[in-house]
Parts: C-alpha cells; sequence; structure tokens
C-alpha cells in the first residue's frame, strides 16, 4: 500500500494577484464519503504563511499581519485569514480586508478565482502499518516518517471521512510500552452543517490519542476575551474540545537503502 509523503506534496495556484503563482506545501487531506451516492471527494489543507505584498519592491509584510491558510477541493477553494483580534483599529494596507472581523473567510470555485488550481501529490510506496504498540515506539525510534489515519461517520447526514495527516509529534514510553499521537494542523468535518461549498465544512484542528477507537481534536474557534475595563477583545484560537470515536490507523514509511 502507500501513504501521502506530505513533505513533498503541493497544491499550486496559477493567475492569482496579477498572474502570481504560488505552490505551497500540503499539511493534510480529508476525503468525505457518501457511500449511498457512492460519492467521494478528496479536500486539501495547505500549510500556513503570512499576509504579504507579494512581489513588491518596497515593504513585504503587511501590518496588521494575520494568518493565512486554504483548504482546496476539486473545484471549491476556502481562504481563512486570522487575525489578531477583531476589529483593530489601526490600518496601514488598504487592502487588508477586515470586513469578516477576526477571522474573514472567502469560499467559492476555482473558476471564479484562479487560472487554475494544481494538487501535487507525491507517495510513500512502501508502507506499513503499525498494528500494535511495540510497533509504533519501535518505528518512532527508527527516525522514519510516520502518517496517521483517522476515519469517522455520522448516521445523520450519512458521510464518512477519513483524515490523512502526517504524524509531527510522537511521544512514546518504552516500559510500559505506550505511545501518544499530538500533531496538526489537520481538517475536521462538521457534519451538522449545510453549507453552500462542502469545503466550508472543515475546521482547523489538531489531534491526540493513544488508542486505536478514540481520539479528541482540539479546533481552532472564535473566543471573547473579557478586559478590566468592561471590553473584549476577540481571538481565533486553538479553544474547543472534541472528542471522537471513530478508527485511527498509523503507517510508517521505509527509508531507502
Amino acid at each position: 500500500m502507500s501513504a501521502i509523503d506530505f513533505a513533498n506534496s503541493y497544491m499550486t495556484w496559477f493567475g492569482a494577484l496579477n498572474g502570481s503563482m504560488s505552490r505551497i506545501q500540503l499539511d493534510a487531506t480529508c476525503t468525505l464519503f457518501d457511500d449511498e451516492k457512492g460519492t467521494e471527494e478528496p479536500y486539501y489543507l495547505i500549510a500556513p504563511c503570512r499576509s504579504e505584498h507579494t512581489h513588491s519592491d518596497g515593504q513585504l509584510i503587511t501590518m496588521p499581519n494575520y494568518d493565512f491558510r486554504g483548504i482546496f477541493g476539486a473545484t471549491e477553494y476556502t481562504l481563512i485569514r486570522n487575525h489578531w483580534v477583531a476589529n483593530p483599529d489601526d490600518f496601514d494596507d488598504p487592502g487588508y480586508d477586515n470586513t469578516g472581523g477576526r477571522t474573514s473567510v472567502e469560499a467559492g470555485l476555482f473558476k471564479d478565482r484562479f487560472d487554475d488550481v494544481q494538487i501535487d501529490l507525491c507517495a510513500f510506496e512502501d508502507v506499513t502499518e503499525l498494528l500494535t504498540d511495540d510497533d509504533v515506539v519501535e518505528h518512532t525510534l527508527r527516525n522514519v516518517p510516520l502518517m496517521g489515519q483517522t476515519e469517522l461517520s455520522d448516521e445523520t447526514s450519512g458521510l464518512r471521512a477519513v483524515l490523512e495527516y502526517p504524524i509531527k509529534t510522537m511521544n512514546v514510553l518504552k516500559s510500559p510500552v505506550r505511545y501518544q499521537v499530538d500533531t496538526g494542523a489537520l481538517i475536521v468535518p462538521d457534519f451538522s452543517t449545510s453549507p453552500e461549498y462542502q469545503v466550508e465544512r472543515f475546521d482547523v484542528a489538531h489531534v491526540v490519542y493513544n488508542q486505536p477507537d478514540r481520539g479528541e481534536f482540539i479546533l481552532r474557534k472564535p473566543r471573547d476575551i473579557p478586559r478590566k475595563d468592561g471590553s473584549v477583545w476577540s481571538v481565533d484560537d486553538y479553544s474547543e474540545r472534541m472528542v471522537c470515536t471513530g478508527r485511527n490507523r498509523l503507517f510508517a514509511a521505509s527509508r531507502p537503502d
């Protein structure tokens, strides 16, 4: 079997920003399955970057700055801009979009925003599933690439999701033999929503688990911070915990000789 080599897999958009092309590494993927309809659709989370004046001869970093990331499907996209607080008072960038408050989300179809969007996946062809805690500890200490897969399902919507992601942090014990995954960022679907675009279903999250049938997600969500003067600052951070039952699988890639 094979698994995605996320460190060498990319999304590239063409034609945005007056013809600028951007190649961005993939952080994770989630495939939505509708088993009744027999459909499946993968969605890809790109690595985050910072807001910038692209190809400028002057100042490059925009202020106030924001976290920029996106999720891309076969025809849809969403761009997520996380500002440091809602409604900042001062701007030095006339193009800074604060209409969405602390987080502004832009969603739509590729054809309305880009000349083209290309997903290039690289795969590990020689992959071993780690079926025991001993296997996980052994391969972790061998410093080989590790990948995770979490499967979730929802009876109400009839949808099933398979999340795939690289394991960036793995905690292990030799005695007693134990492991614990702590990794992200990745994307988790909200099965309860019915958005205009399917790509809007997803929350950015991290996952923690140490057993094959249960996991905890920490979702990036809006949070109000009360101040002593009675005012409230609004931020977006990893602030909402979600416990899920599902199936967690771990895989290790072989190093080339």
